[in-house]
């Protein structure tokens, strides 16, 4: 039941991936007549949204069950994409980024606690490591293929060539659905007597206030966030096309860059073991700040095509590792709320940052991807992240407030 259950998970979070304009949406937008401010400003009211959803939606997770807020997560995210092939009015793309927005919320916390509550007792934290790396590693093939397919499907990028791209991945989305209604929520979550929903939210902030290891790596996960969305949707396109990158090669590029992803983060565990704990997530943290910097240093179609591919290779490599970190230090009765509450504090960084990115883009797109650079460096070195204590044993979790 455990690899089925999990093998469920892997599909359904394929499906949400499987986004066959991804690599061009800000093109299409653009062709609808809205601004790189505007495109951006849609994307933070999706982030403010998830932002604003975290919280809740870990708690109905860990009240409700993984099963159904991974159902209304796609189910969210289908509506959407349905949406999207009528809007035309900006108004309208803020309902879609609401309903995205939320569609993510469900699905942030929900999907990691499900997954490690499904895996036996015995070796979870490594077990995490690889089942998150080949979730990970599913996810970047549906960036692989689904680009190829949505490029010959959009050809030069015209508005009437990106609805069939958008009708199916709404299939795909309906299919994702449809497993959803067939995962079976694990038997350690459902046999614990449910706490309500104010001790749940509680008893997670007082977690991430009292545990040191924990809120450091979610200080990490927050502040060396690498927006790598913004520049799959759009910071990255604009920026390829000005140095004479194709519509198509622009997808060619995230597929190229989602294979060598789904390796990396398939591998990550192996990358750790082979190098060292701290020096592998040290390595992991100051990366991408490294890659934009080289993004913004680079010029011409060929030289900017092959950056991006390592940005896209490499911006998430660090993640299955962080996920095993983070779930090895949580109780199964308010996992999908802790996780929930890091995710939470991610998207209003994200939220707060994509603006200020957006607005440095239309001034310079080669100095944004500076700037981002430098806020990743120096986050990291700030947080001293080269002496990042992951090998020494987490200190007991606090007792909920009222229990002893």
């Amino acid at each position: 039941m455990y690899s089925s259950n999990i093998n469920k998970v892997i599909f359904i979070n394929f499906c949400q991936r499987f986004h066959l304009y991804v690599h061009a949406v800000a093109l299409l937008l653009l062709a609808r007549g809205l601004t790189l401010v505007q495109i951006s400003l849609i994307e933070s009211i999706m982030i403010f949204t998830i932002f604003l959803m975290e919280a809740p939606t870990g708690v109905l997770a860990d009240r409700v069950g993984r099963k159904w807020s991974i159902f209304c997560s796609t189910f969210l995210l289908m509506s959407a994409e349905f949406l999207f092939i009528f809007a035309r009015d900006f108004n309208w793309y803020i309902v879609i980024a609401l309903l995205t927005g939320t569609g993510f919320a469900f699905a942030s916390g929900a999907i990691e606690a499900l997954v490690y509550d499904s895996l036996p007792e015995e070796g979870r934290e490594d077990a995490m490591k690889r089942e998150m790396g080949r979730l990970g590693f599913y996810a970047q093939i549906a960036f692989v293929i689904a680009p190829i397919i949505g490029g010959l499907i959009i050809g030069e990028a015209r508005q009437q060539d990106f609805i069939p791209a958008i009708a199916l991945t709404v299939a795909a989305l309906l299919l994702g659905v449809i497993v959803c209604l067939t995962l079976r929520e694990p038997a350690s979550h459902t046999s614990e007597k449910k706490p309500g929903s104010v001790e749940l939210f509680r008893d997670g902030v007082s977690l991430l206030r009292h545990h040191k290891r924990l809120r450091r790596l979610a200080m990490l996960v927050v502040l060396t966030a690498p927006f790598t969305g913004a520049i799959v949707t759009t910071l990255g396109p604009p920026y390829l096309v000005q140095n004479e990158v194709s519509p198509f090669a622009v997808g060619v590029a995230l597929s190229v860059g989602s294979l060598l992803a789904a390796f990396t983060q398939r591998y990550a565990y192996k990358f750790e073991s082979s190098l060292g704990q701290a020096r592998a997530i040290a390595v992991l943290i100051l990366l991408p700040g490294v890659l934009y910097w080289l993004f913004a240093a680079v010029v011409g179609p060929f030289a900017t095509f092959f950056v991006i591919i390592l940005i896209y290779g490499f911006n998430d490599m660090k993640g299955p590792l962080f996920s095993a970190y983070q779930n090895a230090l949580i109780e199964s009765k308010n996992r999908a709320t802790v996780l929930s509450l890091i995710s939470m504090f991610t998207s209003l960084f994200l939220a707060l940052g994509l603006p200020i990115y957006a607005a440095l883009a239309e001034q310079s797109l080669e100095l944004t991807f500076v700037v981002m650079g430098a806020v990743i460096l120096i986050a990291a070195l700030f947080l001293r992240v080269h002496r990042l204590p992951l090998s020494t044993p987490p200190p007991a979790p606090p007792q909920s407030i009222g229990e002893g």
